[in-house]
């Protein structure tokens, strides 16, 4: 694989590992309710495991414990920006609901 194609993979890949994270986030505050189901959980704890072990392939590659961290900490701001944002914010950024 050329460079180009290896780093929009770790691109797709990152971006990835952060929504699967919200996801699973976000899952957690269904439980005490009819939705949670403890075998979808268990599939999204073991994909997210998964990608994150092919992403730290990928990482090999980077130079450095501080560009890994600065890796790691900008995932971490996705996910905390996706969880912190009102339904509201998300309607004015241009998601218009299915009604």
């Amino acid at each position: 694989m050329n460079t180009t194609h290896d780093e929009k993979l770790e691109y797709t890949l990152v971006k990835l590992v952060a929504c699967m994270q919200v996801s699973l986030e976000l899952f957690d505050e269904l439980k005490e309710t009819k939705i949670y189901r403890h075998d979808i959980k268990s599939g999204f704890n073991n994909l997210s495991k998964k990608l994150e072990d092919h992403l730290c392939i990928i990482y090999k590659h980077i130079d450095g414990d501080q560009e890994k961290e600065e890796t790691f900490l900008a995932v971490q701001r996705s996910v905390n920006e996706i969880l912190e944002t009102p339904l509201e914010k998300l309607f004015e950024r241009g998601y218009e609901p299915i009604v």
